[in-house]
Parts: structure tokens; C-alpha cells; sequence
């Protein structure tokens, strides 16, 4: 469990810690009188370990309740709180019409997860290595199988995954898999309780890339506060140094939102974790804007693995339980847990509204959950984070949002579109990056889908560097409707999920894996796992949608190449740039990636290019931030 350093009072702009030891109060700061926050620092020890064991291997036994918590407290049936489907918009203009001449992701493999425990909803995620080992979590079980051998190292409840001596009460659920592919580890977290008596929250940070190597425990309180209120919801993310993790908090007995209290932010030093040493965490809670509190907090994953040192890791919030809105809230922390990170938020608005999406439509007159519009993923590819989510659609069915927010462009110009595919219902969605230059903005989304005459199942499309969207490639159809739910008598209301996964195949171009839903013949969810390739995988690295810079100009020559490759760059202001040369054939590595310091005035790089094969290669510049100031090919004959 944590032992509670001294809360410290913080000033926003630098959140410096003070050097006392006596305990203080959490305070409350403002920020441009809308944002607050109230933050405290502690450090976690480890709890324990994972080891498997051979009956894992060979029977995986468990036992497993057959719901679990809603992602808003428990959910009454009785009291709907979904959009009616007769809701419109008035505003169809942004609504996305797929394009037939934009292709469509190529389906590689697909194969299933975790057998069906039993317990709903599926809540799908994993995440693989590149050692090509997966690690498959639902409710309520985890597995290890790697996809190279074709072999399931092993399937575990999360009861047995963590058990202490005294063992945590309540049901075991909500769990999240990821792979970091900085340290090429894997982290696993899940919840533990739903009362403020019992909450608790299990991490796990694999031992090394072996997932049959086992796993360092840590045990976080649920109600550090000492509020009376429990964590629900989890959702996690990293950046080079650390772990963040989101949650949402409520009191006992919830429902549909009624108890709910604030979400709230962990960040945690992710090396002592996978040394099993103590971790230092900083936890940020009671984030409002304007007096009202942000509701979910989903962190954003890399685009691609360059990424500048010392950037911004983002975390996106909506007003995802309004019935229309426009919001978007953007918290960018700036430094590691072991230094003094630097909170901020900003707020955008979009150019077409949201809205709490309707029941999704099956088969028979069932119906699925679609829960309510807040970030499912995202990514930051320089500069642009891009995002999507559930939403009701223009002509109230439920539909998936995709955003792109400009990190560098103005805050009242968000690109924003809503995906309707009526007469079917879709949910659930993640995007993936699958770019191959700084400048790409195209991406693989994935998704649910649903209908009264289309089986359960899972499906994608492609978003193109021209901002087109292909059509729906479909994954899996599914079998048939999902029917297991009986929660006070009603046999048509069910639970399709809180979430789905996804991401890059790290070392191929282009390529990501998704998970999603799909329905069996005879009405049970199941996960589906799909490796999916962009079908500009092929072609060389584009400048489509690359901005210029007004404060940067450059000349270059000679071009096609001889012996040196020169750029002129004139800059208004000193200023560190980083150099990097790139092969068009795929290759994941720059040639070389160096930093120079650039004065007022006309600034000259070169470099020779007897050593490089013929072919195309892209030279890049950036400046500290992650900005792409210059992009340019080098063709050597």
C-alpha cells in the first residue's frame, strides 16, 4: 500500500514542491479563474509479485461474476440514460461521407482473445510486444500468448493474479494492458472493489519482455482522499519516464452518475516499477473548469516512437454527459514524477457539436449500451492530436466522433467529424497512427458494430492524408446478437463493453492491432484480435498537410545529390534544431539524428552523401518542442 508523503502546496506555473515534512492541507489553485486543481505527492511500495504457475499453463481455471460495475456506478435499468434515438443535430454539413475511392485497411490476421469468462461486458484489451507476445485482458481474466509459436503461455483470473495474505474484497474488474515499447516492458492494471471501504487498484509492471517472467505488484488506494468514494473507470498511458493513470471516483451506491464525485490523475515513475522498487507518485484531483468538475480524463498514446525529450504527455477530456456539446479539454503535463512536473489545461471547441449517443440497435429488438461520448483514444502525431468516441449522430443513431486538435493552431479551429453508417449502430472506437513522415495524418480507426439485421462484430476504415475516409471493412460480422443479460427481468438490454484496444505492430510499417467485439452463434461475447495494415504502406513518405514555418526559411541544393547535401535555413531567433535523415524503405531508425544550435540570421547544415545508397531519403528538422519546421526529399542518383 502508499505511505503518504507530506501534501505539498503548489504553484501551477511550477508546481514546486515545498522542502517541509509536516503535513498540510491539499489546497485548491486557480488558473485564469476556470481551471483548479488540487495535487499531493507520495510514494508507493511494492506489494508483491506474479509468478506463474503450472496450473495456469495447462487448465486456467477460474470462476467469474456475471456483471460487472458500471463505468458510471450501477447501472439502472430502470432509468435510461442514453439520447433518444429521435434527437437530431440541426447541423449535418460535418457529418463524414466515405469515400469509395479511398482504400480500405487490409485485414492481415485476426484471431480470438480470452475465451468468454462468463462475466460482461467483454471490456477488451491487450497489448503485444515485439517479441510478438500478447497480453489479452477482459473481465475477468488476463492470458499470455504469443503469436510467433502460436501457444498460450497461460490464462489467470484477476482474483489470482494479485492475492495477498489478506485477500482484497469485491469483484475484480476493468482491466487495462499495455506495452511500452521504450523499455519494451508491459503494464497491467485492474480494479478491485466498488464501495470506498474495499477500492483498490492492482498494477502490475512486467519483470522483463517475457511475460512468462511474471510481474512486480503495487496496490494504490482507491480513496486516497479519504473522501468516502471509490475509483472506477481506469484508463492508462506513458510517456518516456512514466505511468499515468486516470480515474473516475463516486460514492457507494451510485447510479447512472448520481454519486459520481471527480476524476482524477496519477502520474508514477514507471522504472521503479519494473525494478520493483518504491515509486513516486503525484496524484491531481478536483479538476474543474468554470466550478464544474471534468468528467474522465483518456491519455494520449505516440504517433510514432520519435518523440522530443522533455514533451508534453496530453490527457483528453469532453463533456461527455451533456446531451449536446462542443467542448474539448486538453491537460498537457510537462516533466517527470521524479522532478517537478508542470500541469496545464487548455480548452477547445469543435466545429460540430457531440452528444450522448443513443442505444445501439440489434437484432430481435435487443439493444446495446453505448454509455456516454468521452475520448475512448487518441494519439499525437507532431503537433496534432487526433481522438475519437462515442456520440449520437446528426440523424440520432449512435455513431463515433474523430478530432484533430493543432497543438500549434488556434483553439477555435478543431477539426471535427462525426461517422454515421445507418441503418447500423457503431461504438467503441480507437484510432492507431500508421504514418510514415512527420507531416502524415492518416490513421487506421476501429470499431463496433451492430444492427438490426447485421450480427454483433467488429469493423475498421482508413482516414487518408487528404482527410478522406474509406468504407467500413469489416473484421468479423459475428454470429448473432448478444443475449445474456437478465438483470431484473429484462433480457434486451445489454452490455457491448466500456472500451476497446489498439495499437502500433512496433518495427512494421504501417501496421497496427485492434481488439473489438463480436458475438458468437449462439449469443455470447467474445474478443476479437485483428492485425490490420494501411494500404499506403507501400509508398514513400508524403508531405501532405506539412505547415510551413513563417519564422523559418530554406533554400536547398544540390538536389539530386553529388557528394554533400546542403540546406540554408534563416531563423529570426537562437534556437536548438534537431537533423534527421530517413530512408523511404521502412526503416523504423533515422541515419543519423543530431542537435545544433542556430543563430539570428542565415544558418548552413550539410552533409555528405558518399555514404548513402541511390534511392530517396527525407531529411527532417524540428525544433524542441516536437514542431516540424522543414521536410524535404534528398534524392542521391
Amino acid at each position: 500500500m502508499s505511505e503518504l508523503l507530506p501534501s505539498v502546496m503548489t504553484n501551477i506555473l511550477t508546481l514546486r514542491r515545498l522542502s517541509t515534512f509536516c503535513l498540510v492541507l491539499l489546497c485548491s489553485f486557480n488558473i485564469q479563474a476556470q481551471f483548479s486543481f488540487k495535487y499531493h505527492r507520495q510514494v508507493v511500495k511494492p506489494a508483491g509479485g506474479y509468478i506463474v504457475q503450472d496450473i495456469e499453463r495447462i487448465y486456467a481455471p477460474s470462476l467469474t461474476p456475471l456483471e460487472m460495475p458500471h463505468p458510471d456506478g450501477e447501472l439502472d435499468r430502470e432509468w435510461r440514460k442514453t439520447a433518444p434515438r429521435a434527437q437530431h443535430f440541426g447541423k449535418m454539413a460535418n457529418d463524414v461521407v466515405l469515400n469509395p475511392n479511398t482504400p480500405k485497411p487490409e485485414v492481415l490476421d485476426s484471431l480470438g482473445g480470452n475465451a468468454y469468462s462468463g462475466s460482461v461486458p467483454n471490456d477488451d484489451d491487450f497489448a503485444i510486444g515485439a517479441n510478438q507476445q500478447i497480453l489479452r485482458v477482459r473481465n475477468s481474466t488476463i492470458g499470455a500468448y504469443d503469436y510467433s509459436k502460436d501457444s498460450l503461455l497461460y490464462e489467470e483470473t484477476l482474483f489470482r493474479f494479485y492475492r495477498p495474505r489478506t485477500f482484497l474484497p469485491g469483484s475484480k474488474y476493468d482491466p487495462r494492458a499495455l506495452y511500452d515499447p521504450i523499455a519494451d516492458r508491459f503494464i497491467v492494471l485492474y480494479l478491485s472493489g466498488n464501495t470506498w471501504q474495499t477500492s483498490s487498484i492492482v498494477v502490475g509492471f512486467s519483470k522483463s519482455n517475457d511475460l512468462a517472467d511474471g510481474f512486480n505488484i503495487y496496490v494504490l488506494d482507491g480513496n486516497p482522499l479519504n473522501d468516502s468514494t471509490w475509483s472506477d473507470y481506469p484508463h492508462i498511458s506513458v510517456s518516456d519516464n512514466d505511468l499515468f493513470i486516470t480515474m473516475n471516483t463516486f460514492y457507494n451506491g451510485s447510479s447512472n452518475n448520481s454519486g459520481y464525485v471527480q476524476s482524477t490523475i496519477r502520474q508514477v515513475d514507471k522504472q521503479a516499477g519494473y525494478d520493483s522498487l518504491p515509486m513516486v507518485e503525484h496524484y491531481y484531483a478536483d479538476l474543474k473548469v468554470g466550478n464544474r468538475n471534468l468528467f474522465n480524463f483518456t491519455g494520449m498514446d505516440r504517433g510514432d516512437d520519435h518523440y522530443p525529450p522533455n514533451a508534453p504527455h496530453y490527457l483528453l477530456s469532453t463533456r461527455n454527459l451533456d446531451s449536446i456539446n462542443d467542448s474539448i479539454f486538453v491537460v498537457s503535463i510537462v516533466g517527470e514524477a521524479l522532478a517537478n512536473p508542470q500541469l496545464n489545461l487548455d480548452t477547445y471547441t469543435t466545429e460540430t457539436p457531440y452528444g450522448l449517443p443513443p442505444e445501439a440497435r440489434q437484432a430481435n429488438d435487443h439493444k446495446f449500451d453505448c454509455n456516454d461520448s468521452r475520448v475512448q483514444g487518441g494519439f499525437i502525431q507532431d503537433g496534432k492530436i487526433q481522438f475519437v468516441g462515442n456520440t449520437i449522430t446528426s440523424q440520432g443513431n449512435s455513431g463515433i466522433y474523430h478530432g484533430i486538435i493543432d497543438r500549434y493552431g488556434p483553439k477555435n479551429n478543431v477539426y471535427f467529424k462525426i461517422i454515421n453508417m445507418d441503418p447500423i449502430d457503431i461504438g467503441y472506437p480507437q484510432i492507431t497512427y500508421t504514418g510514415k513522415s512527420a507531416a502524415e495524418i492518416e490513421g487506421i480507426i476501429s470499431f463496433n458494430h451492430t444492427g438490426d439485421s447485421l450480427n454483433a462484430g467488429f469493423s475498421c476504415l482508413f482516414f487518408d492524408n487528404d482527410s478522406s475516409y474509406s468504407y467500413r471493412q469489416q473484421i468479423v460480422e459475428g454470429g448473432d446478437y448478444v443475449d445474456i443479460i437478465s438483470s431484473n427481468g429484462n433480457r434486451k438490454y445489454e452490455r457491448w463493453g466500456d472500451y476497446t484496444g489498439n495499437q502500433p505492430a512496433y518495427g512494421e510499417t504501417g501496421t497496427v492491432w485492434a481488439s473489438g467485439y463480436e458475438a458468437t452463434s449462439n449469443g455470447q461475447p467474445l474478443t476479437a484480435i485483428a492485425k490490420l495494415r494501411s494500404p499506403n504502406w507501400q509508398d514513400s513518405p508524403t508531405n501532405v498537410g506539412l505547415e510551413e514555418n513563417t519564422k523559418l526559411q530554406a533554400s536547398l541544393s544540390p538536389n539530386p545529390v553529388i557528394d554533400w547535401f546542403k540546406v540554408d535555413l534563416e531563423v529570426e531567433e537562437q534556437q536548438v534544431l534537431e537533423f534527421s535523415l530517413w530512408a523511404v524503405d521502412g526503416r523504423q531508425m533515422p541515419l543519423f539524428q543530431i542537435e545544433e544550435l542556430a543563430m539570428p540570421g542565415v544558418n548552413s547544415f550539410r552533409f555528405r552523401t558518399d555514404g548513402l545508397q541511390s534511392g530517396s531519403y527525407i531529411l527532417v528538422a524540428k525544433d524542441l518542442e516536437g514542431k516540424t519546421i522543414l521536410q524535404e526529399k534528398v534524392l542521391k542518383p
